[in-house]
Order: C-alpha cells, then structure tokens, then sequence
C-alpha cells in the first residue's frame, strides 16, 4: 500500500510541474513572439495621458505594461488604434489603470 500512495504522490506532482511548465512556456511565447511596442502606450496617448507623468508612479505603470505584454487581445488594441476613428475600444484589462491615471492627472 505504501508503494502504491507514492506512485500515486509523484505522479500528482509530476502532473503539477507539467502544468506549471505548460503555463510558463505558453506565457513566455505570447510574451516573445509578439512584435512592435505594446498597444499600452498608444492606449495612453489616445487617452490624453501623458507617459512622463504615469513615471512619477511607476509600481502602477509595470504592472498595467505587465498586462498589457500578457494580454491576447493585443492584435485588436492595435486594429483599433490604427483606424484612429471614433467608437468604443476593446474590453482592455488595463481599463482601471486608465481610469486612476485620468483622475490623479486631473487632481496634479
């Protein structure tokens, strides 16, 4: 029985590490194979938000460029920014760190 709960512990953990390797490679491709700055900054500037000012803060600003470089909607960012036309950008996982950006920038 001994034998048998060992087996069964080093495969549990063998799956784990394989996951945690899948998901590491995974991000690392998504990271690297995409080309051209990240959509964050022209995101900022179609927003009237000023990069040198976002700097003075700059713990918020790694994070929101962290999820921009891990976002799978980059492609659609970047349609929408080239069209430079009207009308609602894509759902964006940095839509808050804008919206706090916004408002600090208006109270300095």
């Amino acid at each position: 029985m001994n034998s048998f709960v060992m087996v069964m512990t080093g495969a549990a953990w063998t799956a784990i590490l394989a996951m945690l390797a899948w998901g590491a490679v995974a991000s690392w491709r998504r990271v690297w194979s995409d080309e051209g700055p990240l959509p964050l900054f022209g995101m900022l500037q179609r927003r009237g938000l000023v990069l040198e000012r976002l700097e003075q803060a700059p713990e918020p600003l790694y994070a929101a460029v962290r999820r921009c470089a891990m976002c799978r909607e980059k492609a659609r960012c970047r349609d929408w920014l080239e069209r430079r036309v009207g009308g609602s950008a894509p759902a964006c996982p940095n839509e808050d760190y804008f919206d706090a950006a916004r408002f600090s920038s208006r109270g300095a």
